[in-house]
């Protein structure tokens, strides 16, 4: 194993090593949850004309008061008509254009209408402007609506729909494979001989990249067999966008992942963190990304928030802010090791759990990321701020 990579040089040297996704172009339907890679700008004035706000009449401010003539309707969807008469009005219906002539929409609900004649309330008070959606007042034709790097959800297609951007140019969602071992591991719906575990880590995995559309998961798991390892690694690097290991990769008798990965694939760019727990964490650059996780659950569950997460969000180039929060406890210390706590977030503080060891599954119930402590031997107060990296949407 390399020297120890501390976790700040480790996430660096993923993402100097990480390709950006590929560029494709999709139709509106197939965006939701997509990220925009390409900005969506406005291709006319928004509103596009001057808009009727409401149901009701068209006037000119200047009109007086009395009955005022109704000259036709302005329905929705037809050109602009002409008042021909200030002391005249025209029926206007919501979302048709205002009337050329006319500066201000009375609301239906003050208007009397009754024998092709309107009369407006007396105790109404009308202005020009009033109901009227401005050309232009919103946005100008050429205005970015969406930047590069929004996800798109129902809102932002609704935008882009309405700028006439009938297809995108997105991120490729990349195509995961997730490769699993250990002979001592079945399927959940298997009864374990007393010896076995039940598998975790792949409907873990599989759920934390598919709540925030990181990538398509399809999962394998192999024995602790060297052919049956080599066989999946070469078809998994042939066929996949960015392979995802767990277990294997420490320095026992039945370890084959890393030693065939450096036959298999490039040297690994690093093997080994200071941390704890998932010190064997290890990450390959070529022929595909490969990050190899230990096979202990907290391992597991702490290597996927701090490092595949967010290396995935930075593949598909969605922002990935890191949030620094107070934490309820004095720290624990560790004078060379970062510590990554498994911990919930309740009304903006961190509040750890306290695993067992790194094989104590249940110890994540209710948590929602990991809590960073940097190596120290001073201890800090309860309050201090740490770094949180979720492995669930918050």
């Amino acid at each position: 194993m390399k020297p120890l990579t501390t976790p700040a040089d480790a996430i660096q040297l993923i993402e100097s090593n990480l390709p950006a996704a590929a560029e494709v172009t999709i139709t509106l339907d197939q965006a939701f949850g997509k990220l925009l890679r390409r900005p969506v700008i406005a291709d006319r004035n928004i509103p596009p004309f001057d808009r009727a706000m409401m149901d009701g009449i068209a006037i000119h401010s200047s009109a007086q008061r009395g009955s005022l003539t109704i000259e036709a309707v302005q329905a929705a969807g037809l050109p602009a008509l002409t008042l021909q008469s200030t002391n005249a009005c025209l029926e206007v219906m919501t979302g048709a254009p205002v009337p050329i002539g006319c500066d201000c929409v009375v609301p239906i609900e003050e208007v009397t209408m009754t024998n092709g004649q309107a009369t407006i309330s007396a105790e109404y008070s009308y202005a020009p402007g009033n109901f009227i959606h401005k050309e232009a007042s919103e946005h100008l034709a050429g205005d970015i609506m969406l930047e590069a790097g929004t996800e798109l959800g129902a809102a932002e297609l609704a935008i882009a729909a309405s700028c006439g951007a009938s297809t995108l140019y997105v991120s490729r969602t990349p195509q995961i494979h997730l490769i699993t071992s250990g002979d001592e591991v079945i399927p959940p719906e298997g009864t374990p001989e007393p010896f076995q575990i039940r598998a975790s880590h792949p409907i873990a995995i599989q759920s934390a990249i598919h709540s925030e559309n990181l990538g398509t998961v399809t999962h394998t798991h192999i024995p602790d067999d060297e052919l049956a390892t080599r066989d999946a690694l070469q078809h998994s690097i042939a066929t996949a966008d960015i392979l995802i290991l767990t277990g294997g990769v420490s320095k026992g008798k039945f370890d084959y992942i890393a030693p065939l990965l450096n036959e298999i694939a490039s040297a690994a760019v690093f093997h080994g963190i200071s941390q704890r727990p998932g010190k064997p964490f290890a990450y390959f650059e070529s022929p595909i990304p490969i990050f190899a996780l230990p096979g202990n659950p907290l391992s597991v569950m702490a290597c996927l928030a701090r490092y595949v997460l967010p290396a995935l969000k930075f593949h598909l180039g969605i922002p990935n802010g890191v949030k620094n929060l107070p934490l309820s406890t004095l720290a624990p210390l560790h004078p060379k090791l970062t510590q990554l706590l498994a911990g919930r977030i309740e009304d903006g503080i961190i509040y750890p759990s306290s695993p067992k060891n790194s094989g104590d599954y249940a110890a994540v119930l209710g948590c929602h990321g990991v809590i960073e402590i940097p190596s120290s031997t001073t201890a800090r107060p309860a309050g201090a701020h740490y770094n949180f990296y979720p492995w669930a949407q918050i």
